[in-house]
């Protein structure tokens, strides 16, 4: 089974970049119109409330109903997800039994339950989203998405269901700012300031097609500075393009403070990092401080938020595709020259 898990505790550390891309300060004005596009079976389901409803009294039967419905979503999370021994059916089943009576686990599916008691807005804006990617990407097959809780183990996961992709949505990551994060790890960065302001309802489905861009873009062409900015800025670039319906902080991970900022300091920005030499630079550690989610950027000011060089990358490459009026969006993700795409963008920050 392909599977790739987004495990958010640990992703900023063992990938090139962020799964948070930026975007442009405002909407996309010229979005065509995708309400007669027919989707190849868009679906929606709350696997959390079919996991919540198992019945512990006769968990096996339970378990495989659930399997005969579900096979592809409940494997996962039960044996890769959750960690459950499979090799064992008896160990199988006394695990999840333990797991749905754990009073932490009931708490938490309450407190899912009360925040997501209705998904309508959710599943339209997605579906609207899948539209959009079926307009820009006629092959690309509609995912079929999944809702479920891992007790703060992961927030997005995509995995292969069937012939297409299933996309997992841990909804104990999007509970909002009246649920204190803090109290689970407070020391894990996870749980920063910076990174829970955007654990509510508006930013799932913003992070559901986070993974779907990372699908697409694929891997950065080369380890320079200028590489990586733009593969990211290629990410900013396409998802903007796939949910002109969501708010531009949604899209961007950033505060309309941040926006402010970054619009007004570009020409700043940009010196900065022609200033270190940072361009053609081939050190990682040097390159995440700018493409990472952080408090801030490191030697700018204190206002500037972090990925900085995310939001520039998405200046290039939006400067790049307002030049190449017949590139269209494959094509964009198909141009693996970063110099070549940088010269022709002729990108220059603007002088407030």
């Amino acid at each position: 089974m392909k599977l790739d898990l987004y495990y958010i505790a640990v992703f900023t550390c063992i990938i090139y970049l962020s799964l948070f891309s930026a975007c442009s300060i405002a909407p996309s004005n010229n979005a065509p119109d995708v309400s007669g596009i027919q989707l190849d079976g868009f679906s929606f389901t709350r696997f959390d409330r079919e996991v919540a409803s198992l019945d512990t009294n006769n968990i096996q039967s339970s378990y495989e109903e659930m399997m005969k419905r579900q096979p592809y979503i409940t494997e996962l999370y039960f044996e890769k997800l959750l960690s459950f021994p499979s090799d064992n059916e008896d160990s199988l089943y006394h695990y999840i039994s333990q797991f749905l009576q754990a009073e932490s686990i009931a708490r938490l599916n309450d407190t899912i339950g009360h925040i997501f008691e209705g998904t309508a807005e959710i599943e339209n804006d997605l579906q609207k989203g899948c539209q959009y990617l079926k307009y820009y990407f006629p092959e690309y097959q509609t995912p079929h998405f999944y809702t479920f809780q891992t007790e703060f183990g992961y927030q997005v996961v995509i995995f292969s269901d069937g012939e297409r992709d299933g996309i997992g949505l841990g909804l104990d990551y999007f509970l909002g700012e009246d649920f204190d994060y803090k109290l689970i790890d407070p020391r894990n960065p996870v749980f920063s300031d910076y990174m829970i302001r955007t654990y509510n309802r508006d930013h799932i489905v913003k992070r559901a097609f986070d993974v779907i861009v990372e699908d697409l873009v694929g891997d950065p062409p080369g380890k320079r500075f200028i590489d990586l900015m733009i593969h990211e800025g290629k990410k900013m670039y396409l998802l903007d393009q796939l949910l002109p319906h969501l708010n531009d902080t949604i899209i961007s991970g950033f505060s309309e403070d941040q926006l402010k900022w970054l619009n007004q300091n570009e020409l700043e920005m940009w010196s900065f990092f022609i200033d270190k030499e940072m361009i053609y630079n081939t050190n990682l550690n040097n390159s995440m401080k700018y493409l990472s989610p952080a408090p801030n950027s490191q030697g700018m000011p204190p206002q500037a938020p972090g990925r900085t060089a995310c939001y520039m990358g998405w200046q290039i490459v939006d400067a790049f595709m307002r030049r190449q009026q017949d590139f269209k969006l494959p094509d964009l993700l198909n141009y693996k020259d970063s110099q070549k795409l940088m010269e022709l963008s002729r990108y220059k920050p603007p002088r407030r």
